[in-house]
Formats: C-alpha cells, sequence, structure tokens
C-alpha cells in the first residue's frame, strides 16, 4: 500500500484542503483512498470531507496524583516534595483541612504519593484524547482528538496511524493518504515515519521557504523522497522565484503550481455540507487536477 502524506513546515499552507481534493479526485476515478488525519490538535480533514463518526476509543494518557480530601489531615508533606506547584491549600482549607492538587500543574511524576503520611494520594491514569474512526464518501477515515493540555501527541498520532493501517488492510485498500501536522516536532515524525513519499505544501514566503527545507530536512533523515506542490503561487512572484530556485537546487521535484484560487477555497465547504456540483474549470482546480494525476500516476508504477 502506497502512504502519502501531505505535510508542512508550518500551518496555514493548504495541506488539508489538498489532501481533500486529490483523495476526491482519485476516488472519484475509481481508486478509493484510506484517509489519516494526524492533526490531533485540529482535525479539519474529517469537516472537509463530511465524515460520518461510526466508532470511538479512549486514548490512554499519563497517570496524575488524586488526593482524597477525607482522609488528606492537611500537614502539608506533599506540597514539600512537588517540584511543579501542583499541591496547595484553598481557600476551603481552615474547614476541610486538606491540601487540593492541580490537575492542569500535575505532571504525574508521582513524587507526593510516598511522602504522604496518610496515604490519601494516588495515581489515576488519564485519559489524553480520543481516536475516532469515520466514513467519507471516499473511504475510511481516522483521526484524533488530543485533549486540552496534553502533552502525548506524537503517541496519539501513532495510534491513529495504527489503525488506519488496519482499516486500510481490512477493505484491501492499495492507498493511504495522510493529512499531516504542521511542523517538525514529535506529531510530524510519528505522521511521516514509515510513509512513501512526503508532498510538501509551500507557499511563497520567506517562512514558507524556511519550513519546506525544515520539513525536507527531516524527511531525508528517514530516507523518504519529497516532492513540492507550490500554493498561493501568484501572492509574491519574487517569493515564487526564490523558493523554485531553492527547489531546484535541493533537487527536489515541484509538481504543481496553484495559484490563489476564491473558487476553490469554497469547495471543502461545499463538501463538508455534502452537495453535489461540479468541480470549476479554474486556474486553481486544473493545477490541483495536475497533483491528483501526477499522484495517481506514481501510485500505478509503485503498485
Amino acid at each position: 500500500m502506497q502512504r502519502i502524506i501531505f505535510a508542512s513546515g508550518k500551518g496555514g499552507t493548504g495541506k488539508t484542503t489538498l489532501t481533500a481534493l486529490t483523495a476526491r479526485l482519485l476516488a472519484e476515478g475509481g481508486t478509493p483512498i484510506a484517509l489519516a488525519d494526524c492533526d490531533v490538535e485540529a482535525a479539519n480533514l474529517p469537516i472537509a470531507l463530511g465524515a460520518q463518526e461510526t466508532s470511538r476509543e479512549p486514548f490512554a494518557g499519563g497517570s496524575k496524583a488524586v488526593l482524597d480530601p477525607d482522609v488528606c489531615r492537611g500537614c502539608g508533606a506533599c506540597a514539600l516534595v512537588c517540584r511543579f506547584d501542583a499541591l496547595s491549600t484553598d481557600e476551603n482549607y481552615y474547614r476541610t483541612h486538606a491540601y487540593v492538587i492541580d490537575p492542569w500543574a500535575c505532571e504525574g511524576c508521582g513524587a507526593c504519593v510516598p511522602a504522604c503520611l496518610f496515604d490519601a494520594i494516588t495515581m489515576v491514569q488519564s485519559q489524553a484524547g480520543e481516536v475516532i474512526s469515520a466514513e467519507a464518501s471516499i473511504g475510511p477515515m481516522v483521526y484524533g482528538r488530543l485533549a486540552p493540555g496534553e502533552d502525548l501527541s506524537g503517541k496519539l498520532v501513532t495510534e491513529v496511524r495504527r489503525q488506519a493501517d488496519a482499516l486500510a488492510a481490512e477493505r484491501s485498500l492499495e492507498a493511504m493518504w495522510i493529512d499531516g501536522p504542521p511542523g517538525v516536532g514529535c506529531p510530524a515524525i510519528a505522521a511521516i515515519t514509515g510513509t512513501d513519499l512526503v508532498v510538501g505544501v509551500t507557499e511563497p514566503t520567506v517562512s514558507g521557504e524556511h519550513d519546506l527545507m525544515r520539513l525536507v530536512t527531516l524527511a531525508r533523515r528517514f530516507k523518504i523522497p519529497v516532492a513540492v506542490v507550490l500554493n498561493k503561487a501568484d501572492l509574491s512572484a519574487e517569493g515564487a522565484r526564490r523558493l523554485k530556485e531553492h527547489i531546484a537546487d535541493e533537487g527536489l521535484e515541484l509538481i504543481a503550481e496553484i495559484p490563489y484560487d476564491t473558487a476553490v477555497a469554497q469547495i471543502p465547504e461545499r463538501l463538508a455540507r455534502g452537495e453535489q456540483f461540479a468541480y470549476p474549470e479554474t486556474p486553481g482546480m486544473n493545477a490541483i487536477r495536475e497533483v491528483s494525476a501526477w499522484l495517481s500516476k506514481r501510485s500505478d508504477s509503485a503498485g
């Protein structure tokens, strides 16, 4: 199975729109595709494709300290050993004589448990998020939803990838499109690992150029080839020229240049509403057709 990830070193380059539209075009051409949205902090692909949830399961996080106020005697031994200032008294202390734990400050180190003389504190596993399976018109989809304040995004991305692979294998699908998280940190590493191609989606700005090269550096560490789509290519002629020169110097293939096109920007909204419509014959949409055809040809030759 070909696993192709649409990624960017920064947010806002249009990778989700490109993921959704190229997948839709290929599916309409008879190639069903499995989908994985690995931006677990803001999964927009299920919205763009109007996916209907079929199941969800909790994703376990780390352990957090929980204090029983009926057992606590307010001695403060726990607060003395807490490096994160997660234990303190509140306005009810003189009535309850019990300390309270700030769940947002607690890092789950467990130092307070043996320090408590009355066994008032226990470690309880938290829920860091959810893994959700859904059905879109073009195929099965898996995405994640990280709970606020949790830091296990990389592990949640790995679980999303694992379940998406399982769904694709179950249905004997030959291609998977992955909507990657922005940046080059832990979530991006988890999303890129084990893929066959990184489609770097960039824009003709200084930050777009810089962050694309960070993405290329990351992909090369995993020996994964990179091809580039230049989105909003007509926003800066100088920026586009400089970026294309850099792409050529790095030996990367530029799949297509997509001009800024308001008609394209409206398509995901119409897909999310379940509308039936014909794709517009505009420069932006025609460039996206080029990307879809390039990816289809590559998948066929790899298969």
